[in-house]
């Protein structure tokens, strides 16, 4: 990972946009005129004309007064967009003479402009925050446990969601099913036996107190503290883990077909080598180096956890799987003990830390995870990894490893950081590692001196690696990005347009190397299209039910579109058989939390057109009959997400910002809004203009969900919803043109607590829509913090309809695959 091909080969001063600091404007008072500062003449500054203007017979012009802090702001804005297409320029100039191997190694996200990166008023919904606090006594005995979440199906979440804390998701989800049911839906019934009652659940932190959706799955493995802080007393004697050698021979065998191509962390060759080594000298009585003891046992215990329980069982000697992954788990952390990797500086014990911490840093991850992460980028900034290995002369394999350690553990800290938090540790200027060189393993040597081998431009063994680490590094600015949009530093436009430009270039980077026709590289390909999607989800989902700003919607449809494609990519991944080999760690790509979205989406607008797409979705992240009635479902489906997540949020007693435990909750934030209509493309502004006309009045408006098709660029109906007839509700102010309802203020209010607990369940606010498409501007007398502006408003149309045109053939919003019947779409069990 070099910065750019200039800093490297050409010696150019440039580097990537996100490391170059602002340019500081003085912004000073000019006091000569301007054919003198033409000129660059020493100006006598007399009026009405100065002396060299009275001599050379010019018309003297002086610059007026000191312009307005409006006026400054704008002639500096243009001032950094002229700088812009300078470094740009430069780059297009050094990228001419650069050689096809720093080319090809060059990282993607660092080339992807912000070319819209002024500050612009957005608003996300104030449900969401960034970090969350906890009481002191939130661990009690079962700290591990709660770290996890709670389980729904496939569907494992935590108080963040895409990285995000959601701390009254519960609310959001009553507020939402409270408010259909008041207007006529059906209420939450029981269904058989697997929707769970929560009443008679018991307060207690002990692991017997936990319900079953709370303990983790055979997924969760736990790190020992003891090797990290040193064993008490004398450390086990290694040989008891080792396994017979036929044994280890399948596991390492399984290790190299079912880790090495989507995980790899070593040269093959020189694994097998190593391995032979190790048999040699303890057949021969002796004992290995400790970090190759370490190496070996993590590369086993990788291939253990890879494997089917049925497979482990019938060939290795008839022992539960569970067994085997504590024995070589012990092994391994014994090893990694012995070999001092809180000291080392030998590759090799780093590898073996990082081969270990692979498979356990996959669907649940607890704190301790993203502990030992922590504590291993530090190792290797200690150790020199994070600068290239081309930089101190090493050989071509001696980079390539070092290369691929670096960038698998820059993959683990977005891993651990999406699910615990807060924020990435790895920093983007902090390294120049360059990505490893596509090619075979077989082409890289140990020879002092040698060239690398050049850049392939077909599939070679590390294709897949490069493409997870290319999206990664996306995913880092993208976490950069979201801090940015939270302090108005820039707009909604800008990032979209840098994800959607990354997307591109990386299809037309890597698809022509992936011939789908074979498991590998379509596995590739779907693991390439499921990430980058993923992108999408982690921007939009803040805005998605933000009721006082909702989002338009074609930014939307581009959401659930990109949900559906994610969902259903990883229904492909665990369900292909060609892929079974490597279904085990579809977790650390997706954890299904877009489902909890996708199912709010079909519960407010029922008659959408992605419905079934969604229902498939949702039928196998869940497990639901498809017999039973939808409404039925999903009413049943939200149900039990509330009340599983108020009963974690309850346990787990962390107090979010103060802002969001006043935020109130909308019922219909989803479907109960609309925002004005966006300016479509010329073609396209006929048809709203005919469909505003035709618009009854209000009154005379169905009680019904309209959801508009793709290409439909103009807003729907407003959907009046009954105003409450319950006593206790009062008005409590309008926003954006919407009359708000609440419960009155009360001793447990959340307005008058800082606590983001289930106590704070009770209050939800009934949204009822009092203007037309396009009506605004009201003042809110609930949350008069909350900055003004639609983040519709902040939006570059133009911009939005070339990056997502609509399809020609259906007329629907387009995006790559979504509509391809070989590779996008999974209708499974129908």
């Amino acid at each position: 990972m070099d910065h750019i091909a200039s800093t490297r080969d050409t010696g150019s001063a440039s580097r990537p946009s996100a490391q170059i600091k602002p340019i500081r404007r003085r912004n000073r008072m000019i006091n000569s005129c301007l054919e003198c500062r033409k000129r660059k003449l020493k100006c006598s500054k007399t009026s009405p004309t100065c002396t060299n203007c009275v001599k050379a017979s010019r018309d003297c012009l002086y610059i007026g007064p000191r312009l307005d802090e409006a006026s400054q702001m704008r002639l500096a804005e243009i001032k950094e967009k002229q700088g812009t297409l300078e470094r740009q320029l430069e780059r297009d100039v050094a990228k001419s003479s650069t050689s096809k191997s720093t080319l090809q190694q060059r990282i993607l996200a660092d080339e992807i402009e912000d070319g819209y990166d002024d500050g612009r008023d957005l608003e996300a919904t104030p449900l969401v925050a960034l970090d969350l606090t906890y009481e002191d006594d939130a661990d009690g005995g079962a700290d591990d446990m709660i770290d996890l979440g709670i389980q729904i199906g496939k569907m494992r979440i935590t108080e963040r969601i895409g990285g995000l804390s959601r701390p009254r998701l519960s609310e959001e989800i009553a507020a939402g099913i409270a408010q259909r049911t008041a207007c006529g839906g059906h209420p939450p019934q029981p269904h058989g036996g697997n929707m769970l009652a929560f009443e008679d659940i018991s307060d207690g932190m002990s692991d017997a107190s936990l319900p079953d959706f709370l303990r983790p799955t055979n997924q969760h493995i736990v790190p020992t503290s003891g090797f990290f802080f040193g064993q008490v007393g004398d450390p086990p004697n290694i040989l008891q883990f080792l396994p017979y050698r036929p044994v280890a021979d399948r596991l390492m065998a399984q290790y190299f077909r079912a880790v090495h191509p989507i995980a790899p962390c070593s040269h093959r060759p020189s694994m097998e080598t190593a391995y032979a080594t190790f048999w040699e000298e303890i057949t021969a009585g002796f004992e290995p180096r400790p970090s190759t003891q370490a190496i070996i046992f993590a590369t086993m215990f990788s291939g253990i956890v890879s494997m089917d329980e049925d497979v482990v069982f019938h060939e290795l000697g008839g022992y539960p799987k569970a067994n085997w992954v504590a024995s070589l788990k012990m092994g391994t952390e014994t090893a990694l003990s012995k070999a001092n990797f809180l000291r080392t500086t030998r590759v090799e014990t780093m590898q073996a830390f990082i081969i270990y911490m692979i498979p356990i840093c996959r669907a649940e991850v607890s704190r301790a995870h993203s502990v030992l992460v922590g504590a291993a980028v530090r190792m290797a900034e200690c150790m020199g990894l994070h600068r290239d290995g081309e930089t101190y002369g090493l050989t071509p394999l001696e980079t390539h490893v070092r290369r691929l350690v670096w960038h698998q553990l820059c993959f683990l800290d977005i891993r651990t950081c999406e699910a615990q938090g807060p924020k990435p540790v790895i920093r983007r200027e902090d390294y120049d590692t360059k990505l490893p060189v596509n090619c075979n393993e077989e082409e890289l040597t140990a020879t002092v001196g040698a060239l690398p081998p050049e850049p392939s431009d077909a599939w070679t063994t590390n294709t897949l690696s490069l493409i997870r680490f290319e999206i990664n590094e996306m995913m880092r600015a993208v976490w950069v990005d979201r801090r940015r949009l939270e302090t108005r530093r820039t707009t909604l436009t800008a990032v979209l347009t840098k994800i959607e430009n990354f997307r591109r270039r990386m299809t037309e980077k890597y698809d022509p190397l992936l011939n789908v026709s074979l498991p590998q590289q379509r596995y590739a390909k779907c693991i390439m299209y499921l990430l980058t999607y993923r992108l999408h989800i982690m921007v939009l989902h803040p805005y998605y039910a933000n009721a006082s700003h909702p989002m338009p919607p074609r930014l939307s449809h581009l959401l659930i579109t990109s949900g559906i494609m994610v969902i259903e990519l990883a229904i492909q991944l665990e369900t292909n058989q060609a892929f079974h080999d490597w279904a085990w760690y579809l977790g650390a790509y997706f954890q299904f939390q877009i489902a909890i979205l996708l199912a709010t989406e079909v519960y407010f607008r029922p008659q959408s057109r992605e419905a079934d797409r969604i229902w498939s979705c949702l039928d196998y992240v869940f497990g639901l009959d498809r017999k039973v009635p939808t409404e039925t479902k999903c009413t049943q489906l939200l149900s039990e997400i509330s009340s599983r997540t108020a009963v974690y949020m309850h346990k787990r007693k962390m107090r979010g910002p103060s802002t969001t435990a006043r935020a109130t909750v909308s019922a219909n934030a989803v479907a109960g809004t609309t925002s004005p209509s966006p300016p479509g493309p010329p073609q396209h502004q006929a048809c709203q203009k005919q469909q505003q006309q035709q618009q009854q009045p209000l009154h005379q408006q169905q009680q019904q969900h309209h959801y508009p098709g793709p290409g439909q660029n103009f807003a729907p109906p407003q959907i009046p919803a009954a105003v409450p007839s319950q006593p206790q509700m009062v008005f409590a102010g309008v926003s954006d043109g919407q009359v708000l309802w609440s419960l009155p203020p009360s001793a447990g209010s959340p307005h008058g607590s800082d606590s983001s607990s289930l106590a704070a369940a009770a209050t939800a606010a009934v949204t009822a829509t009092t203007a037309t498409a396009g009506a605004g501007g009201g003042t809110s007398a609930v949350e008069p913090s909350i900055p003004q502006g639609n983040i519709m408003d902040n939006i570059d149309w133009d911009t939005m309809y070339a990056l997502f045109p609509n399809d020609t053939q259906t007329g629907e919003l387009s995006i790559q695959g979504y509509h391809d019947p070989n590779f996008g779409i999974v209708d499974w069990g129908r």
